[in-house]
């Protein structure tokens, strides 16, 4: 496919010239990853951002005691890699594909370059980021709350992003006991116990190794106390 049409195509080059296009479709670096590939580790120098445009990929992060926790899940159009680039040194996290994957990959000068001639690249980094500052912000005060809040944060977040990026069977999500113990910092009988509450109140089913969800509409302001949507409380 012509890389200025998969350019336009992503939120960083949302309202960019053409004149940008043209430049930025010229320098990109066409890559493909396979599911369980790395796009970027972690504690790596990075000069180097990936525009994700098809396929998925989590982004994780080893912490204290070298345990590793999935931070998110990201589906094309998008874009990884650029906090490192941004901020110079080392990145803080390492980015997996999920599905096979294609991207378009800009070295730091090419991107200081292009967003000198067109502005619009600034600001549309600044919103995403705020963007993800904001889910982040949400997901600490769920987590804070209980790991049915956490849970039901997660699921909800995956979910739209499943529809944004026009998914087949978007309510059918890609986790397993192990995912959503890492995700949620919890133990397989905390997750348990939560995935058992929830098909009681008829909000997901698991089999075959995926977890379906029934209600999605249920989790926008989930209330743990009795499972409620709080408008129907």
């Amino acid at each position: 496919m012509d890389p200025q049409r998969l350019l336009r195509e992503n939120p960083l080059f949302c309202g960019a010239t053409e004149e940008a296009l043209r430049e930025a479709g010229r320098v990109a670096v066409p890559y493909h990853f396979e599911e369980g590939e790395v796009l970027l580790f972690q504690d790596r120098d990075g000069e180097l951002l990936h525009l994700l445009t098809s396929g998925a990929v989590r982004i994780s992060r080893l912490g204290t005691g070298q345990l590793e926790r999935t931070v998110s899940e990201l589906y094309a159009p998008n874009l990884v890699g650029e906090s490192a680039l941004l901020l110079g040194g080392e990145r803080n996290a390492t980015v997996t594909a999920t599905l096979p994957s294609d991207t378009l990959a800009l070295h730091r000068p090419h991107l200081e370059m292009i967003a000198r001639r067109d502005p619009t690249l600034l600001w549309n980094l600044a919103r995403i980021l705020a963007g993800r500052v904001r889910d982040l912000n949400d997901e600490l005060i769920a987590s804070g709350h209980s790991t049915d809040a956490a849970l039901a944060h997660v699921l909800r977040g995956l979910y739209a992003q499943r529809v944004q990026a026009g998914i087949p069977d978007a309510q059918a999500l890609p986790l397993t006991h192990a995912d959503l113990m890492v995700r949620l910092s919890a133990s397989r009988e905390t997750v348990s116990r939560v995935l058992r509450r929830f098909q009681k109140q008829g909000l997901i089913r698991v089999a075959d190794g995926r977890l379906y969800l029934l209600r999605p509409e249920v989790l926008d302001g989930y209330d743990p106390e009795d499972g409620q949507h709080h408008s129907e409380a």
